[in-house]
């Protein structure tokens, strides 16, 4: 039975993540553009990590869920997280790198979304009942959600890291994903009501804006800088 759960719950978070990847990605790298912005095989080693860390990160998760200050810290080290990783020599002050943080809250979020939606339904399954139809878009809808805040966390903190001001862009990054939380908590919080499912649409729409946001502004902003360089390089050899 956990293992039909568990299939369940990787194809209710992967097929949304690949989704995403190719709506995002799909005007800057092959075939729509002959000079790609990014590496892809270093974009997805990058997601593979973030499937590690994101797996890592939901099991603490699973620790904390019930405690408000623990989701607090939770939602901040989340964050940190992804500092730690890109904030590597190789990814400072390099375009590239607003791209790697998304594949890796690409990674992480879709780890989450399995684990969120994995962990429900097998904590009802052995309570002895068994998740609905409107459970299951519950959990379709929170784990969406979770894909999109940590791909636009990862977004955010990708172009501190390519700027040079990594905690600047962190901190912007921290309190746009306690706000997310605070609202998956509250949903969890109030499962016997209608208010669980307002407050998980709540939550799909904040991290639907943020991630809106980081792509139209952030990468579509760093994206025209580095178009301008190229241009003015260009010149300067013609």
């Amino acid at each position: 039975m956990e293992s039909s759960v568990f299939y369940i719950a990787a194809a209710m978070a992967f097929i949304p993540t690949m989704v995403i990847m190719y709506l995002l990605l799909r005007k800057y790298t092959y075939p729509r553009t002959e000079h790609p912005y990014f590496n892809d095989p270093q974009f997805f080693i990058l997601f593979a990590v973030g499937l590690i860390a994101g797996t890592a990160m939901f099991l603490a998760y699973t620790y904390v869920m019930n405690s408000l200050v623990g989701i607090v810290l939770y939602a901040l080290i989340q964050c940190i997280v992804l500092v730690a990783v890109m904030n590597l020599k190789r990814f400072r002050g390099v375009s590239d790198s607003i791209f790697y943080g998304f594949g890796f809250g690409l990674g992480a979020g879709c780890a989450g979304g399995t684990g969120f939606i994995f962990y429900i339904a097998s904590a009802t399954d052995k309570l002895g009942e068994s998740v609905d139809l409107a459970g299951y878009a519950f959990l379709f809808v929170m784990a969406v959600a979770m894909i999109a805040q940590y791909s636009a966390v990862g977004i955010n903190v990708g172009e501190g890291i390519a700027r040079h001001y990594p905690m600047q862009f962190t901190v912007q990054a921290m309190i746009a994903n306690l706000v997310f939380w605070v609202i998956v908590t509250i949903a969890l919080f109030n499962s016997d009501s209608v208010f669980m499912y307002v407050m998980a649409a709540g939550a799909l729409a904040v991290s639907a804006v943020y991630l809106y946001f980081a792509y139209t502004r952030e990468i579509a902003g760093l994206v025209r800088e580095v178009d301008q360089q190229n241009r003015k390089g260009r010149k300067k050899t013609d």
